[in-house]
């Protein structure tokens, strides 16, 4: 299982890119239905939410992030999910 949290700004920047590129509504999709994380919590809160990624869901974000340039996002977030998919083994 793998981790990572996302501040409702990164998260915004993922909606924002929409489906201009796969790393918008895919990278999300992935993440709302196919994560865990605190049912409380929606994606359009403000505040972090951290989700808790399957291996197999984190090998397919790796590959939507690979296969796009991250373009829109800031380096912050460029840099978060690169280190992301640098964790996955």
């Amino acid at each position: 299982m793998y981790l990572i949290t996302l501040t409702y700004d990164e998260r915004r920047a993922i909606d924002w890119v929409g489906n201009r590129y796969w790393h918008g509504n895919e990278l999300s999709n992935l993440l709302i239905l196919r994560c865990e994380y605190d049912p409380d919590l929606s994606w359009s809160d403000d505040g972090d939410i951290t989700f808790r990624i399957p291996e197999h869901v984190a090998w397919e974000m790796q590959d939507l992030i690979e296969a796009d340039s991250l373009t829109c996002f800031d380096a912050e977030l460029v840099s978060k999910l690169n280190d992301f998919c640098r964790r996955i083994v």
